[in-house]
């Protein structure tokens, strides 16, 4: 690491504001990467309804730096700096309902999606008395098996040759903040199913 940089990351730890047992400061990014792959299934019942179960994989990321902290009797930590990444599972379990069929067949559905938040793991640098800066490992478990969110959504379906192509707008209110960069998220989906619906 250049020496500049090794400065600024200093004087950034020296100028954080210490309050509690964990103090932090900036930056403190907690995101999850902008897109969602995966398979699912459609089964149909009747007049026009179907149950719809997926699992779709999320890239999370954080970035968190530890401002200076000292303990009584034990040795100055001047901070660390890292950034850590984990997978995600979702799991949309939806009631679907699928309008009459014409050219572009509109539906809508709802219901719910779990999710699972695997460990953070990552890479550091650590700051202390005996400078320079040395790498440190994260891993951070996130302590929860399953994350529920509310889950409704609506979009148009079009048949092209053998292929069934359906974009939607998807809203999901997680019911706890546990974890999650925001409690109201949209998402954008298209599916593509082989072969097309009849």
């Amino acid at each position: 690491m250049a020496y500049d940089q090794v400065v600024r990351t200093f004087n950034s730890y020296i100028g954080c504001r210490a309050t509690g047992e964990s103090p932090n400061c900036e930056p403190n990014d907690f995101f999850v990467k902008p897109y969602a792959v995966g398979p699912k299934v459609e089964v149909n019942l009747h007049w026009g309804v179907s149950v719809e179960a997926g699992l779709l994989y999320e890239r999370f990321h954080r970035d968190l730096t530890d401002a200076l902290t000292a303990s009584s009797g034990g040795p100055v930590n001047f901070g660390q700096r890292y950034s850590a990444s984990a997978n995600g599972w979702s799991f949309p379990l939806l009631l679907k309902y699928t309008f009459a069929r014409h050219g572009f067949t509109p539906f809508a559905d709802a219901g719910a999606t779990l999710r699972h938040l695997g460990a953070f793991d990552g890479q550091g640098i650590l700051l202390d008395f005996n400078l320079p800066p040395q790498p440190t490992s994260i891993h951070i478990e996130t302590g929860r098996p399953i994350d529920v969110a509310i889950t409704v959504g609506a979009g148009l379906s079009r048949r092209v040759s053998a292929i069934e192509i359906a974009p939607e707008i998807r809203f999901l209110h997680w019911t706890a903040m546990y974890y999650q960069p925001v409690q109201n998220q949209a998402m954008i989906m298209l599916s593509l199913r082989f072969p097309a619906r009849r």
